[in-house]
């Protein structure tokens, strides 16, 4: 009896598995997304990120396009970045696309408005709210100065200057007797 229990517990498991796992089972990619937001989001991030790639980001931009969830995006704005991308125009086509979900810096002139609620509204820069982080705008990579200025060559001038002066000194104020004078002292006594 015992064995007829767990042949019908693995039976009814087994059609379990086979009729909730299939979403899993058959997903596009892991990580894909049918929601045109998070489609912008990795097409910037991949836009900022990796620029080269030309292949992933456009596919994005395409899968933004027909995501069956189009909530929170201006399509035409995402329409438009994809005709930058064909033009190479990757700046143009960041702005439209963070445009596009409402995302990106504050660049009107003067002192920016105080925060306040979010619109949320496409083609609008949202603002950070209360606890909100505000990460939906995507900032381009830091490239540090490369070169020298004059007050870190003022800097690393000193520090040579330093370090020789370390090692002068420390060969002119060295002990008249070295460790091996010392050693021979230490073993002649013994002896």
């Amino acid at each position: 009896m015992g064995g007829l229990v767990r042949a019908v517990v693995a039976l009814v498991a087994a059609l379990a598995l086979a009729f909730l796992a299939p979403a899993a089972v058959y997903a596009d990619e892991p990580g894909e997304s049918d929601e045109a937001k998070v489609l912008v989001l990795q097409a910037i991030a991949l836009l900022v990120n990796t620029p080269d790639d030309m292949m992933a980001i456009e596919e994005r931009v395409g899968d933004a396009l027909e995501a069956p969830h189009k909530e929170g995006v201006d399509l035409a704005m995402v329409q438009q970045a994809a005709d930058a991308l064909g033009a190479d125009d990757m700046d143009r086509a960041k702005e439209l696309l963070q445009s596009a979900i409402g995302a990106g810096p504050y660049v009107g002139t003067g002192v920016p408005e105080p925060v306040r609620e979010a619109s949320g509204e496409p083609g609008r820069p949202a603002f950070a709210v209360a606890g909100e982080s505000g990460t939906t705008v995507v900032l381009d990579a830091y490239d540090p100065d490369r070169g020298l200025d004059r007050g870190e060559v003022v800097l690393l001038v000193l520090s040579v200057v330093v370090l020789l002066g370390g090692v002068l000194l420390s060969w002119r104020l060295r002990p008249a007797d070295t460790v091996r004078q010392l050693r021979r002292t230490a073993v002649s006594k013994e002896a």
